[in-house]
């Protein structure tokens, strides 16, 4: 006779929702990095992995691996954003589960346009580095009156990336290389980013044009690793960032 299967316990339930309510609602980053790590890291990865395989996507120039990292950085990011409240269409209250679905599946659209652009196009950074360098429209604005917090999160940054290189035995030999990499830009930023101008050389902070494409030039220049390489080794820190950030904007 047949032995009857145990039904598997679904990976995010009840917990998971908590998790997600307790994660948004804490003050603490410590609470925050607790919860994530402990309850909602791996349902997280779960579904971004799970959608990922029966979503049609274009992965262009990119890893498995890269897209899901990417998902689940800009699910954190987002996710803040839930509201326990609000009514379906069925006239029940959304649940966290469907809402973090939501999130990864649009990203999944938007990485598929992306991608696919970026191959039609098949623009190399190498090639329109200066290009690049010279368009404002790739450039974002650093404002001096948010200079002091700015630099309270670059710090802050420093110090949970040095922890991971410490003391995460599990990093691989690239992502130390990159890590410290990453350190060395954000602790020199205000001396590595530099403006020729006709009236001399002006911090960015003053000329309040800061070219964020040069930090991958100062990565690869530093690492001696490929653009690709640098992409998949400095997965462990976007989280890191993400995290911060958001401890930082709600602030």
């Amino acid at each position: 006779m047949k032995k009857a299967s145990v039904p598997r316990e679904p990976y995010f339930a009840e917990r998971e929702e908590q998790a997600v309510m307790d994660y948004i609602n804490s003050d603490s980053v410590e609470e925050k990095n607790q919860i994530y790590n402990e309850i909602l890291i791996e349902p997280f990865r779960k579904m971004i992995q799970s959608i990922l395989r029966r979503y049609p996507i274009h992965i262009g120039n990119y890893d498995m691996e890269e897209v899901e990292s990417n998902a689940l950085t800009h699910l954190i990011e987002h996710m803040v954003k839930f509201n326990p409240n609000k009514i379906t269409k069925s006239g029940a209250k959304t649940k966290a589960f469907s809402y973090c679905q939501t999130i990864i599946r649009n990203y999944y659209k938007d990485h598929s346009k992306k991608s696919y652009t970026e191959k039609k196009i098949n623009l190399s950074f190498d090639d329109y580095i200066d290009e690049i360098n010279e368009g404002i429209e790739y450039s974002y604005e650093l404002e001096q009156d948010n200079q002091h917090q700015l630099e309270l999160l670059i710090q802050s940054v420093i110090d949970k990336i040095e922890d991971k290189i410490d003391n995460d035995s599990i990093m691989k030999k690239n992502e130390i290389i990159v890590g410290d990499a990453i350190v060395n830009v954000l602790k020199n930023w205000h001396v590595l980013f530099m403006e020729d101008s006709p009236e001399g050389k002006y911090n960015k902070r003053v000329t309040n044009k800061f070219a964020k494409n040069k930090i991958l030039l100062f990565l690869k220049e530093q690492t001696a690793l490929s653009t690709k390489e640098i992409r998949i080794a400095i997965k462990p820190f976007k989280e890191i960032y993400f995290i911060e950030k958001l401890d930082y904007m709600e602030d």
